[in-house]
């Protein structure tokens, strides 16, 4: 009788392990997707930071006199990061002042890479889809 009792008390214990896993998945791949989800968030965000200080280098430099080679340095930059770069209606970049020619010595120059979270994501996004990712540096002209 000893060996029936203990059979029907592990046979009601592997159930309930049952039930307890069946709760606690749905919660652990959430914590780990959403993980997942934010270092992807941020890796992004620093690959834009990175992409406007390459534009933004090269559009400083004396021998670049139009926008053009510092937009296409920034987008060359974004390549290995997202493959959506080379969308301009995705990846937005801005560079001011608008024209380089004439520019004085010591002129400040921004770089702004704006992309939405919803087109570098992985998952779906439903809380974070109106989330702007936006990377800027400011340099003086050489």
């Amino acid at each position: 009788m000893n060996r029936g009792t203990r059979s029907c008390s592990a046979k009601r214990r592997r159930g309930a392990t049952v039930v307890e896993t069946a709760i606690c998945i749905p919660f652990f791949f959430l914590l780990v997707f959403g993980l997942v989800e934010f270092a992807r968030m941020g890796m992004a965000k620093q690959a834009l930071a990175d992409a406007a200080r390459a534009g933004c280098r090269k559009a400083v430099l004396v021998t670049t006199i139009n926008q053009a080679d510092a937009e296409k340095t920034v987008r060359n930059h974004l390549q290995a990061t997202m493959a959506n770069a080379d969308d301009t209606d995705k990846c937005r970049v801005t560079i001011s002042p608008a024209s380089f020619s004439g520019m004085a010595s010591g002129t400040e120059i921004t770089t702004s890479v704006e992309v939405n979270y919803s087109d570098v994501s992985w998952i779906p996004p439903t809380f974070l889809k109106k989330v702007v990712l936006r990377g800027e540096s400011t340099m003086k002209r050489e």
